[in-house]
């Protein structure tokens, strides 16, 4: 990596597993714990989580915070603050979560185990009403390039995930070279910035400007993370 960086490996996440739940956590969460999965930047938590049919579990947030929620197979329904959420896939949503919430997240499936990803972004921005983040993705009208999904001002990161056939290649230009970039791998592998990524391996970069892309297997699909810097 020409780009200072850190390499997060699938087979190195925290595993909590019961007749409910499967979750392989990236950082640090609840009893999982490494001196190495610390926090990047104001990105505290990614949890790759899946329900069994028709169960429901259950997240407490320990702080102020942005979660972002993406059913990667099935959907999800879930509550928040007396309110409830639909989601399929090819869809993201984000709530304004804050410290003490309980968020209700179940599977509506009876027979079929749902994944989703849950992603925590510490922040004290609660400027927009949570039914005013709900997003979709059509990977199929935009292959082989990353889709620009979530960017606000108002929000401290922004979000782009795309598909890729093999040996496709993409160049992600950073808002500031002062955010920071986390790349994470959905499915498939890429070489991102000369390191070598498989399904559910992440990649974080820092003081870098532009990151290069590219696919080596077909069907490959990537998220990535621009973190803005917190404003006093």
């Amino acid at each position: 990596m020409d780009s200072p960086g850190k390499i997060y490996l699938a087979d190195q996440r925290g595993l909590d597993e019961s007749p409910i739940l499967r979750r392989y956590s990236t950082f640090n969460f609840e009893k999982f714990y490494n001196e190495h999965k610390e926090p990047f930047a104001e990105l505290f938590l990614l949890n790759d989580d899946s329900i069994s049919g028709g169960k429901m579990t259950f997240f407490l947030s320990k702080q102020d915070s942005l979660q972002i929620l993406m059913p990667i197979t099935g959907g999800l329904d879930v509550v928040s603050n007396g309110k409830e959420y639909q989601l399929e896939t090819g869809q993201i949503q984000v709530l304004n979560v804050s410290k003490g919430e309980v968020l209700e997240i179940s599977n509506p499936y009876k027979d079929d185990v749902v994944n989703y990803l849950q992603i925590g972004i510490s922040t004290d921005i609660f400027l927009l009403r949570n039914s005013e983040m709900l997003y979709n993705i059509d990977f199929e009208q935009n292959k082989n390039q990353l889709i620009e999904i979530i960017s606000s001002p108002k929000l401290p990161f922004k979000f782009s995930a795309g598909i890729f056939a093999g040996q496709e290649e993409a160049i992600y230009k950073m808002q500031n070279p002062e955010n920071k970039f986390y790349a994470f791998i959905i499915d498939g592998a890429f070489k991102i910035e000369g390191s070598l990524l498989h399904a559910r391996d992440g990649l974080a970069l820092w003081n870098t400007s532009i990151v290069n892309l590219a696919a080596l297997s077909n069907n490959a699909v990537v998220l990535v993370l621009e973190l803005k810097p917190p404003v006093f």
